[in-house]
Parts: C-alpha cells; sequence; structure tokens
C-alpha cells in the first residue's frame, strides 16, 4: 500500500508470518539481526537495517508494527520535497 499523508509519502507492507514481538523491533533495526524462530531461513539480517538507513538519510523513518489479526506492518515515511 502506498499514500500520502500529512506532506509524506508512506510505503505499507504488510503480512501474515509471525510478526516482531514489540521487545525485539529495535534490535531488529540493527545490521545481522534475526529473530532466533528466522535463522533456518537464508538472509543475512541487513534488510531491515538498509531500509531504516536510508529513509533517515532522507529524512523520513520506519516503525514496525504488528498487523491486527496476526503478522507485522511495517510503514516506511518520506518527505515529500516541495518546490520553491
Amino acid at each position: 500500500m502506498s499514500a500520502v499523508e500529512n506532506g509524506r509519502a508512506v510505503v505499507e507492507v504488510l503480512d501474515r508470518g509471525p510478526g516482531i514481538p514489540p521487545r525485539e523491533v529495535e534490535r531488529m533495526m540493527r545490521p545481522f539481526t534475526r529473530l532466533d524462530r528466522a535463522r533456518s531461513g537464508s538472509g543475512t539480517g541487513l534488510g531491515l537495517a538498509i531500509v531504516e538507513r536510508i529513509a533517515h538519510m532522507h529524512g523520513g523513518e520506519v516503525r514496525l508494527m504488528p498487523r491486527e489479526g496476526g503478522g507485522l506492518r511495517a510503514r516506511v515515511e518520506l518527505p515529500l520535497k516541495t518546490s520553491n
């Protein structure tokens, strides 16, 4: 899903996976970090760290929230550039 809200571009990715416990959200934004239950899959644990770094470089933010009904709601917000 994508939208414009309050002068910001918003992109949300929703899944029905196991989600991320609220106490682990901050840790999951660090490079090479994966939840124990995800260790059997492939991946390096860099994806969220890269997304967060890019968002911050552009004045934006990333939020990871539980999805109603189960899963994860990942939200990226980036400010829209206004022309002068």
